[in-house]
């Protein structure tokens, strides 16, 4: 087995009028791991029964908008065209690509549909290379 090289790949944003482009990342298992522990949190209490025993009790709490910003934040790597309100070249960093999320109609939803090809083209390559 192996450790693959980051995946990454530009998708231009079909009707967009200044010819906007993304690039994604396929994000590692690891990758995942980690944003799931930071928006998924599970917490375990004790508590005592009626006969003195200690039972545990499972809480977790979930913050989806964590989740989907960290999410956003690994797998957008740059874009070409991105501009703010006045006109002025947005740069690609992660409180940009937050900002995009938060006041993009789309975003969002875009860079996942764009997560799920880049995903699938993976694995489809995975599929020829195991066929040769």
């Amino acid at each position: 087995m192996r450790i693959v090289k980051p995946q990454e790949r530009w998708f231009k944003v079909e009707g967009d009028p200044d010819g906007a482009e993304v690039k994604i990342k396929h994000l590692t298992p690891g990758e995942r791991q980690d944003i799931t522990e930071k928006a998924f949190a599970q917490e375990v209490e004790y508590r005592k029964g009626d006969k003195g025993e200690l039972t545990p009790v499972f809480k977790q709490t979930t913050n989806r908008r964590l989740d989907t910003e960290e999410t956003m934040k690994a797998a957008v790597v740059d874009w070409k065209k991105f501009y703010d309100r006045d006109g002025k070249a947005l740069p690609c960093n992660e409180k940009n690509v937050v900002r995009a999320c938060r006041e993009i109609e789309g975003f969002v939803g875009l860079v996942n549909s764009y997560r799920e090809v880049l995903a699938n083209d993976i694995a489809q390559e995975k599929r020829d290379q195991e066929k040769n």
